[in-house]
């Protein structure tokens, strides 16, 4: 039986694990690239695009850096890239680039730790509200999901403060809700399902204000960027598609049914066929959810989890949306009762990323989907009830 003693006990192993795991790759950064020295700077980790799309905008190349080989070019003079075709990709709309833009004030080093710092920071005051007064900081600050999002470099904090803000604030002030799920416009794959929750939930509130966010975001891009900024992000968007199509090495760090089917040997055609399949199970499902206008924190952990599903183009890190339906399921469960086995299988989706993440690279098996999709049918069934 998981106790609240075993929990915390759980927690700190997870919290020793995350440390040594976060030596060791800070141990293999710089023992294995050769780049120890008063220029290092880690390499393998995402921000890199970020960071050199920052300083490639304040400089005017708003365009170029959308094309691959001059960002490349720039990272292997500025982050000590390795030699072509080595290079990571700037595959966000401008919006995000708007994020990323007082990264560029920054050296390296600190513009990366200022990044991870300030999702963690705003993650983990959301999710402690979620949470309530039942629950310590123990399980928030040992999150296994931002993790793997710290490895990567990448904006997993930033997607799930989006749906958690949604859902702390979606009774209370849907104007703000509806702003938090507007914010998405910069990681637009994860938005696609958002209008169709709030319709079915009639929260029209909601939709107008992240309709406006949205727009609003897009514009002052396009204000701040010029229109190169948006005819480079359009232009290069296929590439984003071809990565996920055309190249196996991609496919296990991704977390989709798509990704897992053509690790499986289908096809592309069939792989997108099995996707759809489940994404359409799981809107219908979050449709249910809102069409009983039962709770806002319900539709919201139902949207989050939904995301996880509905998009073929997701990678490991986009794991740490979790969080958000893990803390309603966790609180909800507190205030109203434990179901049998409920506490094992969260404590099996709490340490689902770092494990799909060893699984995709050891095994060559995608174990995310039917996870995530078990906690949306659980999300369903409290609802109901």
């Amino acid at each position: 039986m998981l106790t609240a003693h075993r929990a915390r006990l759980l927690c700190l192993g997870f919290a020793g694990l995350s440390f040594a795991f976060v030596a060791a790759w800070v141990w293999h950064l710089t023992g294995h690239d050769g780049a120890v020295g008063p220029d290092w700077k880690p390499q393998a980790v995402d921000f890199t695009a970020f960071w050199s799309a920052a300083r490639l905008a304040v400089t005017g190349h708003t365009r170029a850096l959308y094309d691959n080989q001059f960002i490349g070019a720039f990272e292997r003079i500025h982050t000590n890239m390795p030699a072509p075709p080595a290079y990571f990709a700037f595959y966000y709309p401008p919006p995000f680039l708007l994020l990323c833009l007082p990264l560029a004030l920054l050296p390296y080093l600190g513009a990366m730790l200022l990044f991870l710092a300030a999702q963690a920071a705003l993650l983990w005051s959301i999710l402690r509200r979620i949470l309530g007064t039942t629950w310590g900081w123990l399980p928030v600050l040992c999150w296994p999901g931002f993790l793997v999002d710290i490895v990567f470099g990448q904006n997993g904090g930033f997607s799930a403060a989006c749906f958690g803000g949604a859902l702390l604030l979606l009774d209370s002030r849907p104007l703000l809700a509806g702003a938090c799920l507007g914010a998405l416009v910069c990681k637009p794959q994860l938005a696609l399902c958002v209008p169709i929750a709030l319709l079915a939930a009639r929260r029209g509130r909601a939709v107008a204000a992240c309709a406006a966010t949205a727009l609003a975001l897009s514009l002052l891009s396009l204000l701040a960027f010029g229109p190169g900024a948006w005819a480079g992000f359009l232009a290069n968007a296929p590439a984003a598609r071809n990565d996920i199509e055309t190249l196996p090495v991609k496919w296990p760090v991704m977390q989709s049914v798509y990704a897992s089917a053509r690790l499986a040997g289908c096809g592309l055609g069939t792989a997108y066929i099995l996707h759809a399949i489940v994404a359409a199970a799981a809107i219908v499902l979050v449709i249910r959810i809102c069409l009983r206008r039962s709770r806002g924190g319900a539709e919201m952990a139902a949207l989050a989890a939904t995301a996880l599903l509905f998009s073929p183009f997701l990678y490991i890190y986009d794991l740490t949306v979790l969080a958000v339906p893990l803390a309603w399921v966790a609180a909800d469960a507190a205030r109203t009762g434990w179901w049998p086995g409920e506490k094992l299988f969260l404590l099996a989706v709490y340490i689902l990323p770092p494990v799909a993440y060893a699984s995709g690279l050891g095994l060559h098996a995608v174990i995310g989907p039917p996870f995530v999709l078990a906690l949306l049918l659980l999300i369903e069934r409290r609802a109901a009830a």
